[in-house]
């Protein structure tokens, strides 16, 4: 071995990626702004994000929770998702406009009743 250098292999883990507690959805419109944008966690906590966003995950001051960033194009007002009893319902994009937030809970319930049509196949 003669003229051979030491060659010392090192066992490099690389950090794992964070895994989200929670989702969130935000309007694009509210990044293009260049305002700040609060989100609001479920425990009522607030984390402000500057645009551009910079991460997609950020985590709540008040509880620590994990909170994965999707953002949806345009300025959506509301996705559609299901409550863990398998209930539709509606969840409020943060940053959509007040225009799209602010529905009569009479419109509330005709486009969840439009919804569990489709889901039927009746509309």
């Amino acid at each position: 071995m003669t003229g051979s250098i030491p060659c010392l292999l090192y066992h490099s883990r690389m950090p794992k990626a964070a895994k989200p507690d929670l989702f969130t959805f935000v309007a694009e419109i509210a990044l293009q702004n260049g305002q700040p944008v609060p989100i609001t966690c479920n425990c009522g906590g607030v984390i402000t994000i500057m645009p551009p966003m910079q991460e997609d995950l950020v985590v709540c001051p008040r509880c620590e929770s994990r909170i994965k960033i999707n953002v949806l194009s345009g300025d959506p007002g509301y996705v559609m998702g299901m409550t863990p009893d398998g209930e539709t319902m509606l969840i409020p994009v943060q940053g959509s406009s007040k225009e799209k937030l602010e529905i009569s809970a009479e419109e509330r319930h005709r486009v969840l009743d439009e919804i569990k049509q489709k889901g039927r196949g009746k509309v």
